[in-house]
């Protein structure tokens, strides 16, 4: 098979970039001219899932097919990019005639319908991608059924895998998945790998970063009949995912020795409070843990030929910095054959207010330049097409960056810097049924005590933290304006009609609702039982901060949404992060684990490695918030030392 790259070019950018602001470091003085040696592979992520970037319609006529792909690459190699990775197996679904899958509904609106006149999409796209001297890798998702849940489930086609086979599928959160602990299921999906290298002339195969979509999945019977080698259920996922990495990549090469085989996983294999050989970051989503994706392990032992980590945040970010983790990765591939390309975040870029770390396109060009230093980077790829070629002046920027002309030295725009706000006191209403004193309520993040329990020597960690549970957490943690503790245990009075003086967590909603600290419900109920979302949660904990506004923005959140600025604060601080798709899932339910890694984040609480005994019977030593947990349910005395907590 011919490969088509481009001839690499150096180029020189003379620059007057002005690179301040949030993550400053390591960049190069504003006056500096730098030598801008171009990438070997500098790609586009283009999404056909609810036709992001492709179609522009649902649509069966070949002619609106083609003049969409031809825009789009026209466009690429206009950008000076190498490649295009082109999504054509969204969700157990195909842009292309399978043996495997049905014909995607993101294509022609009905899932089963192909285009007229037997037009082959992904043949069209080959081919002209390589009259560019473009690439074409061809991104597949392998576990994915839906993204609609239940009613997009059931308008399967009835020759979809997933009908044809129900005892693959798992329901997690309302969608469904392949079941990947299942030996005919993987084999399944490198079969239809295969038939892609087979019967196309791509550069490339390319997996997203959705393996297990977490922790609750429901493969018990799986690991009770395959499980047998493992003790724990997660080493046990890891080894489900990593086979089916390897094989893929050793039958993949077997049809072509010459094909690209690649993966893009979550930016944050493992923090090194959890994982020795982890990075230094704190951000909550680990993808060793998360998706039991040991992307570390692939690299080292040379299953694929590039990693593609998605690095979506910025350079300084508090928890999750960019340089910190593009080294980490450099660090990983020194030694190996595999390539490191990096996933860019350009749908952050953009944002029109000059507070934000994504301010134009600043933060976009100090990567840029960052990834010149490090050699091991040998590669970029941008998330996505739209937003590449929208008003954010990406698109002039990669012309300059990528292109074949000599650019225009434009200087950038500097975003402004605000101080970053500390965590004070904020006065909390007082209800007016009950009048108190005047009391400003804080939390401890002085004194590390003990705020969550479990019930009989259990944490329940995959459990949904519930209204009840969230209060009861913060009444331990509130102190007034001296430090001193608020909550002393004692019933207080309680106008919810459902809450029971006898319930075990009656006096903490009590003392909430002395304090004004939550709300009932209109028809003057508190329920108690409801799970707590995550947009709920950072709500409760902002309410404790000035000024709980930030810049960090989440496509999944605009700006009308309730907890908007509060959920682009609590980002901002660092407390939390988006998923690998850049999400933030607001109204999803947190699990009693995420909660805890939250509340530590928001409090300055260090988890680390502890000589300590786990309380709790159902968390194991390798569970992915195992020092979270200890650091939130044992009460300790520490000193700091930099960024690290040492108990005593």
């Amino acid at each position: 098979m011919t490969k088509h790259w481009k001839p690499i070019l150096a180029l020189i950018l003379v620059s007057a970039l002005v690179l301040v602001g949030p993550g400053s470091c390591s960049q190069p003085g504003a006056s500096a001219a730098s030598t801008w040696e171009k990438k070997d592979f500098r790609a586009v992520w283009v999404s056909t899932v609810y036709r992001l970037d492709y179609p522009s319609q649902a649509t069966t006529d070949p002619e609106v097919l083609k003049a969409d792909a031809d825009k789009i690459l026209k466009n690429c190699a206009d950008m000076g990019m190498t490649a295009v990775i082109l999504q054509v197996r969204p969700s157990a679904d195909a842009l292309y005639p399978s043996s495997y899958y049905p014909w995607s509904k993101y294509l022609t609106g009905t899932q089963g319908t192909a285009p007229k006149n037997g037009f082959d999409p992904l043949a069209y796209w080959v081919e002209e991608a390589h009259k560019l001297g473009l690439e074409l890798h061809a991104w597949i998702n392998p576990f994915r059924i839906t993204k609609g849940g239940q009613s997009e489930f059931d308008a399967l086609t009835a020759d979809h895998p997933a009908k044809v086979h129900p005892d693959w599928v798992v329901q997690y959160e309302n969608n469904f998945y392949f079941n990947p602990g299942l030996p005919e299921v993987r084999e399944y999906i490198i079969q239809g790998a295969e038939e892609l290298a087979r019967n196309y002339d791509i550069d490339g195969i390319h997996l997203d970063d959705y393996f297990y979509p977490g922790s609750g999945f429901d493969d018990a019977a799986a690991y009770a009949q395959y499980g047998s080698g493992f003790s724990d259920i997660g080493d046990w996922r890891r080894d489900n995912v990593n086979q089916l990495v390897k094989e893929l990549g050793e039958r993949l090469h077997a049809i072509d020795p010459d094909l690209s085989y690649g993966i893009s996983p979550s930016g944050v294999w493992a923090d090194k409070s959890s994982l020795p050989e982890g990075s230094n970051t704190t951000g909550g989503y680990e993808s060793y843990y998360a998706a039991y994706a040991d992307s570390r392990k692939w690299v080292k032992e040379e299953w694929i030929d590039y990693i593609c980590p998605q690095v979506y945040w910025y350079i300084g970010h508090k928890t999750m910095d960019y340089e910190t983790i593009v080294r980490w990765w450099a660090d990983v591939v020194k030694g190996t054959g595999v390539s490191l390309y990096i996933g860019m975040a350009d749908y952050q870029a953009g944002n029109t207010d000059p507070n934000s770390a994504w301010y134009g396109t600043t933060a976009i060009e100090q990567q840029l330049a960052l990834n010149q230093k490090i050699p091991q980077v040998t590669g970029e790829v941008h998330f996505r097409y739209q937003f590449l070629v929208g008003d954010n002046g990406l698109n002039e920027l990669y012309r300059r960056a990528y292109g074949e002309a000599q650019p225009t030295p434009t200087p950038t725009p500097t975003p402004v810097v605000t101080a970053t706000p500390q965590p004070t006191a904020t006065p909390v209403p007082t209800p007016s049924a009950t009048p108190e004193p005047a009391v400003t309520v804080a939390l401890d993040t002085v004194n590390h005590t003990a705020y969550m329990e479990g019930v009989n020597e259990r944490f329940l960690p995959e459990a949904t933290l519930s209204r009840a549970e969230a209060v009861a957490m913060l009444a331990r943690l509130a102190v007034d304006s001296n430090g001193n503790k608020l909550y002393t245990g004692e019933m207080g009075n309680i106008s919810f009609s459902d809450v029971s003086a006898n319930a075990w967590y009656a006096p903490y909603v009590a003392f909430a609702e002395k304090y004004g600290l939550v709300n009932g419900y209109s028809d003057g109920t508190f329920r108690p039982e409801q799970p707590v979302s995550r947009a709920e949660l950072v709500k409760l904990l902002a309410a404790f901060f000035p000024e709980a506004s930030g810049t960090v923005s989440f496509p999944d959140v605009p700006a009308n949404h309730w907890a908007a600025d509060v959920i682009s604060f609590a980002a901002g601080q660092g407390w939390v992060s988006g998923y690998p798709d850049g999400t933030f899932q607001p109204e999803r339910s947190i699990s009693r684990a995420e909660a805890v890694k939250l509340v530590n984040q928001a409090l300055g609480r260090q988890a680390g490695e502890r000589d300590v005994a786990m309380p709790f019977s159902d968390v194991s030593a390798g569970y992915w918030a195992y020092w979270e947990i200890l650091e939130a349910s044992v009460t300790h005395t520490y000193v700091k030392d930099g960024n690290t907590e040492i108990w005593q």
